[in-house]
């Protein structure tokens, strides 16, 4: 079972489900919106490490933009790595 959590951060505030245990693994797809139903394609990593799936900006109860600049390849990299301090992840 998928755990949901909202992430506040500096950034906005992030939607994530997490399962698992181990090592942090992120997966992430542009724009499509994850559930507690999870993700196929993570669903076989779960018995290997901790895996959070992310409901980037404009998809799920993740904050939405004020500017579609917000949704460029950058700013989605900035914003994970927002995720990842929040979450208190060394990498």
């Amino acid at each position: 079972m998928w755990k949901q959590t909202l992430i506040e951060t500096d950034r906005g505030n992030f939607e994530i489900f997490e399962a698992g245990n181990g090592e942090p693994l992120c997966v992430t797809h542009l724009y499509s919106e994850f559930n507690e139903r999870g993700y196929y394609f993570a669903d076989m990593f779960k018995d290997y490490f901790k895996v959070y799936l992310v409901n980037l900006k404009e998809t799920g109860n993740s904050s939405r933009v004020s500017d579609e600049d917000e949704l460029s390849m950058d700013e989605t990299t900035n914003d994970l790595e927002a995720i990842r301090t929040a979450l208190e992840l060394e990498q």
